[in-house]
């Protein structure tokens, strides 16, 4: 189960980081950035297209690997468990909450980690990882500093309604924005 967690994780992240880098797909994530003030209820604050495909890249590597099987006993426990966990620790990192892990910010993600991924202050491209910082270490994204964000939220502009925000992607205007710029050098 432990492994499972960690080749999920891995999908996870890439499908989050696809989710910021290919515009098209940034269309759909860019709903979850458009929230202004971060507490654990922007976890759900998701267009459907960006959930499937981000779990669907975890999943994926489940199944690939042979950690997870569509036949046996329960073909469904380790997806379900991995699901599981993960969303509720996605809950968590999204919190309100001032919150450092110390030591353990280098194993498990903490709110100060993923509010770092949603400010404003161009730091977007970093901390893609929902539980396991070390993943955004190996690629090259971690970003923590001592202190706490000043603004959320992302310059592409979002809908005010549900209706908006689940239509809006699909739109020629969708289209046409750019993904937001990202910084020249790593911090």
């Amino acid at each position: 189960m432990v492994l499972a967690m960690i080749v999920g994780e891995i999908g996870f992240y890439w499908g989050h980081r696809w989710s910021h880098e290919i515009p098209l797909l940034w269309r759909f994530h860019a709903v979850h950035h458009s929230a202004e003030h971060v507490d654990f209820l922007v976890n759900t604050r998701a267009h459907p297209v960006d959930m499937v495909f981000t779990r669907l890249c975890g999943l994926t590597l489940l199944y690939a690997t042979g950690l997870a099987s569509p036949v046996g006993p329960h073909p469904g426990l380790v997806p379900a468990v991995v699901l599981l966990v993960g969303s509720a620790w996605s809950f968590f990192i999204h919190a309100n909450l001032r919150w450092r892990l110390g030591p353990f910010e280098e194993v498990l993600s903490s709110p100060a980690f993923h509010h770092w991924h949603h400010t404003r202050e161009d730091h977007k491209d970093h901390n893609y990882s929902s539980m396991l910082p070390v993943m955004d270490r190996v690629f090259g994204t971690f970003y923590l500093p001592k202190t706490w964000p000043k603004d959320y939220g992302t310059s592409t502009p979002a809908p005010d309604t549900l209706i908006g925000q689940l239509l809006d992607p699909f739109s020629p205007s969708a289209a046409a924005r750019p993904v937001p710029a990202r910084p020249s050098s790593r911090v």
